[in-house]
């Protein structure tokens, strides 16, 4: 167990006040001393809401994400709360960003360009719209996040695939060699 990761839980900490706290995403699990967790939670509520929603004009995916943000955070942190009230260890780790999930450089090189991508694409919308007919624009404007996101998930299954025979090839070689 990681004893960083579970000395500044709030052990006296207050069912009304951890709720109170809770209606800002991440807020109530600060206050019980999760600080990896609640400032994760509170940057992806917060990003869904200003970078997808504002920025990107993503609603459809902006307005969902956050609402299941806000109360995952808020029955969580009720939870949790009922865990240390109960005696129960608690480890302050992070939901979305684990390390176990095998993202390195490559990966994260791949979401700065699609996010990269939907910015520019934002950003020449008056002139885009300017060059072509608004019909083929609107079509154009409509299909590209989507058609990013099938592009990026056709990425990982193809990737997955391979890694998943690569392992079957790994574990025949072994077979054989014993």
């Amino acid at each position: 167990m990681d004893k960083q990761n579970t000395t500044r839980i709030n052990r006296a900490a207050s069912p009304g006040l951890s709720f109170l706290f809770s209606l800002i995403p991440g807020g109530g699990h600060m206050y019980l001393g999760m600080m990896r967790r609640g400032t994760e939670l509170m940057a992806i509520f917060f990003a869904s809401i200003f970078i997808v929603t504002v920025a990107l004009g993503l609603s459809e995916i902006g307005v969902p994400l956050f609402i299941i943000t806000f109360f995952y955070s808020l029955f969580d942190a009720q939870h949790i709360n009922k865990a240390i009230k109960r005696g129960e260890i608690v480890q302050d780790q992070n939901i979305f960003f684990k390390k176990d999930y095998g993202l390195n450089g490559y990966h994260y090189g791949l979401i700065a360009i699609v996010l990269g991508l939907m910015f520019l694409f934002n950003r020449l919308e008056r002139l885009l719209s300017d060059l072509m007919p608004y019909g083929l624009y609107y079509i154009i404007q409509r299909s590209f996040t989507p058609l990013i996101i099938i592009g990026l998930g056709l990425y990982l299954l193809l990737k997955s695939s391979k890694d998943s025979k690569s392992q079957k090839l790994d574990q025949n070689s072994s077979k054989i060699e014993d």
